[in-house]
């Protein structure tokens, strides 16, 4: 298997650096930061400490914040994920995904959308998920407006896969 692909921060990944502009949940942003265009993806998912490394290379990929490089991209890279054919490392990645989603929730909406965060957090599938991000999405629409609606629904999007 080629663990060689080696991703870079796109323009927008350098200004979301400096400006933190997507409010980016803790581990995405810290993934971005440690993407430098040298270090191959294999090497990036051993030091993450936080899991499911390659789950957050795709995401910040779509989100448009780091580009492949060269090598092969992390969303054929399946196997590198940790437990990948191991329930519970299917279950850890369920874990670190709610975790993920509940703060996005959270740093969306205040300490009030607590509630909306611990239903996230009880979720026991990603439909489940997706779900409840979709009420979240309505609800922000209609509290903080259409934009910053659709910025949740891309991260949550992004996040889900």
């Amino acid at each position: 298997m080629d663990k060689t692909g080696i991703y870079g921060k796109t323009p927008r990944g350098l200004e979301e650096i400096d400006t933190r502009a997507l409010k980016l949940p803790p581990k995405l942003r810290q993934l971005l930061i440690m993407v430098d265009g040298e270090t191959d993806v294999a090497s990036l998912a051993e030091r993450f400490d936080q899991g499911n490394a390659v789950g957050h290379i795709i995401a910040l990929e779509h989100m448009g914040l780091i580009t492949l490089l060269r090598g092969t991209a992390a969303n054929e890279i399946d196997t590198l994920r940790e437990g990948a054919n191991d329930p519970d490392g299917a279950q850890e990645d369920l874990d670190a995904l709610r975790q993920d989603l509940s703060h996005l929730v959270l740093d969306s909406l205040g300490p009030d959308a607590s509630d909306l965060a611990m239903q996230i957090e009880e979720s026991t599938s990603r439909e489940a998920l997706r779900t409840h991000c979709e009420h979240c999405h309505t609800i922000m629409a209609g509290v903080l407006g259409k934009a910053r609606a659709e910025k949740f629904r891309a991260q949550a999007d992004a996040l889900l896969g």
